[in-house]
């Protein structure tokens, strides 16, 4: 009976860490990930489901600003931009994915439109055409976190 016991047990458990470690080997779908996680809550000014997108440890680089590093300076540029811009367009396109091991990039291009929130007619303001690159690790609980964001505009300066 003992030895049932233990046999059953040890059967127990290797399904349970099989099944963990398999779900932890899925790819999840990336062009997803960055609709749902980061485009999405970012066009809402939802700063703090954005937020969750990222590693404690990001680093954020875009045009003309310099790198924030961490979550809390990537909050801090969040907030600036809930407080300040609407966003009246956002739209990526996912060109690549490359996916090795616990780490992952996400290459693709972007149509964006941030109005200053004082603008009252913004039919002037064009369109901005730019590019970006997300780096993403998987963290030890599986799941997938940007640990690098970064893009630039596409456009000629005037």
């Amino acid at each position: 009976m003992k030895t049932l016991s233990i046999l059953l047990l040890c059967i127990g458990i290797s399904i349970t860490f099989s099944c963990t470690a398999s779900e932890m080997d899925k790819t999840p779908d990336f062009k997803s990930l960055v609709q749902d996680q980061y485009i999405t809550p970012f066009k809402n000014a939802d700063t703090e489901r954005w937020l969750q997108v990222f590693a404690d440890d990001a680093v954020g680089m875009h045009n003309t600003l310099p790198a924030f590093v961490g979550k809390e300076a990537i909050s801090q540029f969040a907030t600036m931009v809930a407080e300040n811009l609407n966003v009246e367009q956002l739209e990526v396109v996912v060109d690549e994915i490359r996916v090795n091991g616990s780490w992952a990039l996400t290459r693709g291009s972007f149509v964006s439109k941030l109005v200053p929130k004082s603008t009252i007619d913004s039919t002037s303001i064009p369109a901005n055409k730019g590019k970006f690159i997300f780096l993403w690790e998987r963290q030890a609980n599986g799941v997938w976190k940007v640990i690098l964001d970064m893009g630039n505009s596409s456009e000629t300066p005037s």
